[in-house]
């Protein structure tokens, strides 16, 4: 019962955190001339993604960005100021986190159509394209439930995770205990990621909720796996500023100060300094 009402709760406030993902009244105006063309908007399961394609004259690269949970113009922002070169998806569906989980859960191969949609028209360079999913407040339950299946696990080569990682909280403790069952996929993928075999990125805001929150997810990860966080301010810009990183081999986790829904929309905001943290970006 405890789990189920901290997953109730976890809608609620995501709802109410996520609710102006459209704004962009607090992105901080840093460069991003980048030509890109804009498709219009897709219908995907009960959502809509859009596909930004860099028309800048840079070559195409074989690299695919599918991003889950945020405005298209915000993200389409950060793509331009970011290292990335590739094409990027963006995608959302209406509602709350368990909207992101629900449409894999009925079309286990909507992965596949919505790379479809990304590579139909260049398929000579992305056939067989480097995927990496990306994800803002609840569009984690995307990739939770992509991780799911093997052959989509298999397929991915990195993950970034933009204070983005709720789970419920164990019912048979009476202390604080982030639910195991749901933390599994990103465990999984965190060790590959800490051995060398994956890339992992995860940000986290001091946000506190009634479910387990970002910072207690990404603790949950570093303790199983015992890495050690250490105090760095590298990145310091208005309400996104960093506080502690911890890394080993290609799994990092950044943590960030700030307790309130403006700091915890800078994740989204700032996100291409998290996609430029992955290795091999062209």
């Amino acid at each position: 019962m405890r789990l189920l009402l901290a997953g109730f709760l976890c809608c609620i406030l995501l709802n109410n955190s996520t609710g102006s993902a459209d704004e962009t009244d607090n992105a901080t105006p840093y460069s991003d001339e980048r030509v890109q063309k804009v498709g219009e908007p897709i219908k995907v399961a009960n959502g809509t993604l859009v596909v930004v394609r860099q028309t800048d004259g840079t070559p195409t690269h074989n690299q695919l960005l599918i991003h889950f949970h945020g405005a298209p113009e915000t993200t389409r922002r950060a793509l331009a100021r970011s290292q990335f070169r590739g094409t990027m998806v963006v995608v959302n569906f209406p509602g709350l986190s368990s909207a992101y989980s629900k449409p894999f859960v009925d079309s286990p191969k909507l992965l596949d159509e919505i790379i479809g949609h990304a590579t139909t028209d260049d398929k000579a360079s992305t056939l067989s394209p480097q995927i990496i999913l990306s994800s803002f407040s609840a569009g984690y339950g995307a990739i939770r439930e992509i991780l799911k299946s093997p052959e989509y696990f298999e397929r991915i080569d990195a993950i970034v995770t933009a204070d983005s990682i709720y789970a419920g909280l164990d019912a048979e403790t009476p202390v604080r205990v982030v639910s195991r069952e749901n933390m599994s996929e990103f465990l999984r993928f965190a060790e590959l990621a800490a051995g060398g075999k994956k890339q992992f990125v995860l940000s986290h805001s001091a946000q506190t909720t009634p479910y387990a929150s970002t910072t207690e997810t990404a603790d949950y990860l570093l303790q199983t796996l015992q890495i050690a966080r250490v105090a760095d301010a590298t990145t310091q810009r208005p309400l996104f500023t960093q506080t502690s990183k911890a890394q080993q081999g290609e799994f990092t986790v950044l943590g960030f100060s700030g307790e309130t829904g403006q700091h915890h929309m800078q994740h989204l905001h700032q996100i291409d300094l998290l996609w430029d943290l992955l290795d091999g970006l062209e």
